[in-house]
């Protein structure tokens, strides 16, 4: 799955893309989309 949003770079959701993209190896386009299904999936656990 390949994700394209605007993000300014320098704000506070493109460092922590940044961030998790540098710890898991994963290029930022992936890391936006990971991040994105992980939040989903806590939100099915919490219903």
């Amino acid at each position: 799955m390949r994700t394209e949003i605007d993000m300014e770079r320098g704000s506070d959701l493109h460092e922590r893309v940044k961030e998790y993209a540098r710890d898991n190896g994963i290029r930022h386009p992936r890391a936006y989309a990971e991040l994105i299904e992980n939040g989903l999936d806590a939100s099915d656990n919490d219903n």
